[in-house]
């Protein structure tokens, strides 16, 4: 299977408090604690079925020019309000509030090491 996207690595200059802010936030669990090139790599398990048509689909957005350019991967969520309250209290900052796009919602959040991430949250929840 060439070609599709395969793995999402969370950077971070404290893996302890990134992986205490993800367990919390949505309940991830580090599944498998290893070194790679000498250095900690914590494996996570986010438990939940993905969204099979979305792990082989993505989307090149433009950016307006105050916004900085990167990947974001976005998360699927029931309720962006109660996790954006969560972000803030672990630590993280929200980016983007809750705001309608299309038949959906979509916020931004960075955590404490600064990445960032989308949530998303369908009208009649999930």
């Amino acid at each position: 299977m060439a070609n599709t996207f395969d793995w999402i690595e969370i950077m971070t200059t404290n893996i302890e408090e990134t992986a205490n802010f993800y367990e919390i936030l949505f309940g991830w669990k580090i599944i498998q604690k290893d070194t790679a090139e000498g250095l900690d790599v914590w494996i996570f398990d986010t438990g939940g079925e993905p969204r099979v048509q979305n792990l082989r689909r993505g989307g090149i957005w433009l950016r307006p020019n105050d916004e900085s350019l990167g990947v974001v991967v976005y998360i699927v969520v029931s309720n962006i309000e109660t996790i954006l309250k969560k972000v803030a209290e672990l630590g993280g900052k929200v980016v983007t509030p809750k705001t309608p796009q299309g038949s959906s919602y979509r916020a931004n959040f960075t955590d404490p090491s600064g990445n960032m991430f989308g949530l998303w949250e369908e009208k009649n929840s999930i």
